[in-house]
């Protein structure tokens, strides 16, 4: 391959216009494969990211995608070959050393000497060590290879939390994030899951996944229904997937929950909140901050996130509204920030 050429990509100009323009092709550092991309999800980050920068991007960004290996190092004898079709966790696996004390733990996203930032999958291709690549079964498409990164990111939250089978649970929210929580706690056997929902058609996933209760968004409503079901004692386990510039989600996520009862984090709070540590001090809650994916008992996230879009019985793949050509990508943006269009998962497909 003459990575000599320049390749396409979208970049942020500043202002939240994505321009698809002519790039330079992504650094090939020490012991990198060269994966062409297929699909890129656009993630609720990329469009809070996209409202924060304020200069221009130098790389492309885009963490939710799925390619086909074009090529791979030197001295690489792992399983891969040229041709495989794989999900890249690029922020975590992708560009970790693989000899520090967090990777040897499998805590690659704490990596303390990862690889520099070669772009993301808002391109048409990016580098990634192998480490970092996932084959695709033979039953996934590109669309469901790129869902395996918000997959993996709940499959991360519930396993780095210890879900036990037999639990209750509760989603706060229900976009790409939520949704694929439900999914996961059926998977890993949840007794009842109730999920929160904003939109109509939010709600109507949530059932799709499996959600046996879907109720509105309004304050009181997800509190309500929890200590309905459980005879005023709380759920067993609470998932906040929607984060934002507010405490809002913790504190209904704290309301929730049983006494001694475990809250998973995995939304985005991209500016600090304050929070009265009072009441979950008193029921004895804990709060679990979980980001992104790792290796836990010798398996990595993704491998389980694959596991679960291959078994058919989990129709995370309905999700998907609406795909753009990558030079289409900022109609792309536009419609994943106006959830009244119907949009939950927006893919860029190449």
């Amino acid at each position: 391959m003459d990575i000599q050429n320049k390749i396409t990509a979208a970049l942020d100009d500043g202002s939240g216009d994505y321009i698809v323009q002519k790039i330079p092709f992504p650094n090939v550092f020490e012991g990198s494969a060269i994966i062409n991309i297929k699909s890129s999800g656009i993630c609720g980050s990329d469009l809070h990211m996209t409202n924060e920068r304020t200069e221009p991007q130098i790389v492309p960004s885009g963490h939710e995608i799925a390619g086909v290996i074009e090529e791979l190092p030197n001295k690489y004898a792992g399983p891969l070959i040229i041709g495989d079709r794989v999900a890249i966790d690029n922020i975590g696996a992708g560009k970790a050393c693989n000899d520090c004390y967090f990777c040897k733990y499998g805590q690659f996203r704490h990596c303390v000497s990862p690889a520099e930032e070669t772009g993301g999958g808002f391109s048409e291709y990016i580098t990634r060590r192998p480490n970092g690549l996932f084959k695709l079964s033979d039953e996934m498409d590109w669309n469901d290879g790129a869902l395996v990164e918000p997959m993996a990111v709940s499959v991360h939250g519930f396993r780095f939390a210890q879900f036990l089978p037999g639990e209750s649970v509760a989603i706060v929210g229900s976009s790409t994030i939520g949704l694929s929580s439900i999914s996961v706690a059926k998977y890993f056997g949840a007794k009842t899951i109730i999920a929160s929902a904003k939109y109509p058609h939010q709600a109507e996933a949530a059932k799709n996944m499996g959600a046996d209760i879907v109720v509105g968004a309004e304050p009181g409503e997800l509190e309500e229904k929890c200590f309905e079901i459980t005879q005023g004692i709380g759920v067993d386990v609470v998932v906040e997937t929607i984060g934002g510039t507010s405490a809002g989600p913790l504190v209904q996520a704290a309301k929730c929950v049983k006494n001694t009862g475990k809250v998973i984090v995995l939304g985005g709070f991209r500016n600090p909140v304050e929070i009265d540590f009072l009441q979950p001090m008193i029921k004895e809650i804990s709060f679990i901050p979980a980001t992104c994916y790792a290796n836990i008992n010798g398996k990595h996230d993704f491998e389980i996130a694959i596991d679960i879009l291959s078994s058919g019985k989990h129709p995370y793949k309905k999700i998907i509204s609406h795909e753009y050509s990558l030079d289409k990508i900022q109609e792309g943006f536009n419609i994943a920030y106006d959830k009244t269009s119907g949009s939950i998962k927006v893919h860029i497909i190449q």
